[in-house]
């Protein structure tokens, strides 16, 4: 647990490069949707944001988070 855990959410975002889903393990090529853990402050960023694919968006939805 993170004390930012509260400020973050899940950002859909265009992908320039390949990348695998953190949750089922999906490759999410060039090109594609995914959703990427982001915290909603200017001055912090996460250097491990996990990633999601757009499956298990719409399956999960904001549970990820947790």
């Amino acid at each position: 647990m993170s004390k930012y855990n509260s400020l973050k959410y899940l950002k859909k975002t265009k992908s320039r490069t390949f990348h695998k889903c953190f949750k089922c393990d999906k490759d999410i090529k060039p090109k594609e949707y995914y959703y990427k853990e982001t915290i909603d402050d200017v001055f912090l960023h996460s250097l491990h944001a996990k990633k999601y694919c757009e499956d298990c968006y719409k399956k999960y939805g904001e549970k990820l988070l947790k």
